[in-house]
């Protein structure tokens, strides 16, 4: 009777030695996973749409824990107060870090330029979208009674008027199809706007 011979424990070995590498491996991904779950910390993010130049509200803010963020500063959870009340120096888009270089002291609007609101239709302003932070351009169109070449406002607008401005926020109006569009412009140019704006003589173009 044939004597059946013990497979060689080469193999048996090499396997065992492979099961010890996989744990092994397993255990300091484990490990690292470990480590940078705990190495995550509460930053402040944007919750809601901050415009430029607009204050900072508690209610704006929420908490974002991540790890830290390479390339990145964003402001720690604990220094909250000192976010609340200051301004925004770009547009906040909810979801993001926020970073001490969104923040700013300065006041809007600045030292020598009025805040204006201005509320445009729609034949007013341009189709593509006035966003906040955009430069823009504020037309004075003439007089609806002004006739021919002659007359107090024959050379009232040869070139028209313009006068730069900065948009600092927009919302709805409150007619149907009008947009309200704050606006800063220097403060020698305000009365101006402000007296054409009423006189319905205020068309804003957008800035190259």
């Amino acid at each position: 009777m044939p004597i059946v011979k013990a497979a060689p424990r080469r193999r048996s070995v090499m396997q065992g030695a492979l099961a010890v590498l996989l744990i092994v491996a397993g255990a300091l991904t484990a490990g690292y996973v470990a480590l940078r779950i705990g190495s995550t910390h509460d930053f402040l993010g944007v919750a809601k749409p901050v415009g430029k130049g607009a204050e900072i509200k508690a209610d704006d803010l929420m908490v974002i824990r991540v790890n830290d963020a390479v390339g990145l500063k964003p402001i720690p959870l604990s220094r909250a107060n000192t976010v609340v009340g200051k301004r925004a120096a770009v547009p906040l888009v909810p979801g993001t870090l926020l970073t001490p270089e969104q923040v700013t002291d300065h006041p809007v609007p600045a030292q020598g330029n009025q805040l204006l609101g201005l509320s445009l239709s729609e034949d007013r302003l341009p189709v593509a979208r006035v966003k906040v932070g955009a430069s823009v351009l504020l037309v004075v169109t003439p007089k609806k009674n002004s006739v021919g070449g002659s007359g107090e406002n024959a050379g009232d607008l040869v070139p028209p008027r313009t006068i730069a401005g900065t948009v600092v926020d927009v919302k709805p109006g409150t007619r149907q199809g009008d947009t309200i569009v704050n606006v800063e412009v220097s403060t020698a140019d305000a009365p101006t706007v402000a007296a054409m704006h009423a006189e319905d003589r205020i068309v804003l173009t957008l800035a190259g």
